[in-house]
């Protein structure tokens, strides 16, 4: 199996592309999050700031210690390949999609499936259920080949096949620079 050639960001368009309610640290993130009133992210938990900001610090010191080399200390948050479900995040949702290769791959980690619920299915004794060996783990772009060979790129035909991979939409691609962003930023 191949990996996806492209990564696609999802987006309220109202808002614009490529922003991270963590960005500007807790107080402005629950400000944000507390002012998001429809849509999936509205039915976020209380503590998911927290959670999220934890889980940020997380990756980054799991790819730091696979060699990756972050400039960011945020990622901006896309899938590997196309993921339809990732629309209904959002009232009026927009897409950006990126080639792969237009990143450096010291850039890039990836999660398999979204990040959040990754580190909870191996966090969480209750999720065992759910939970793979690539669960808690950061991947680098080397390292897809394998663990698409393994497990397969998510879909929603497996998601709904199969209990154990319901959580299983998407493979997350974390990015930690800014270059590539802001090109397309500046585009549109």
């Amino acid at each position: 199996m191949t990996i996806p050639k492209f990564l696609f960001h999802y987006y309220e368009i109202e808002n614009g592309p490529f922003r991270n309610i963590t960005e500007f640290g807790y107080e402005k993130a629950e400000d944000i999050q507390n002012k998001i009133s429809k849509g999936w992210n509205s039915k976020r938990p209380e503590n998911y700031i927290k959670l999220r900001l934890a889980l940020e610090k997380r990756i980054k010191e799991k790819f730091i210690s696979k060699g990756g080399k972050p400039n960011r200390n945020d990622p901006f948050y896309f899938t590997l390949g196309e993921c339809d479900w990732a629309k209904s995040w959002y009232i009026n949702p927009g897409v950006i999609k990126i080639p792969i290769t237009d990143f450096k791959s010291e850039h890039i980690s990836f999660t398999y499936p979204d990040s959040m619920v990754s580190f909870q299915f191996y966090d969480e004794p209750k999720l065992e259920t759910y939970r793979k060996d690539c669960n808690g783990q950061v991947f680098l772009l080397n390292e897809m080949n394998d663990l698409i060979s393994e497990y397969g790129i998510p879909s929603d035909e497996k998601c709904l096949a199969e209990e154990s991979l319901k959580y299983d939409k998407y493979i997350e691609a974390q990015i930690w620079d800014e270059e590539i962003i802001n090109e397309y930023k500046n585009k549109g």
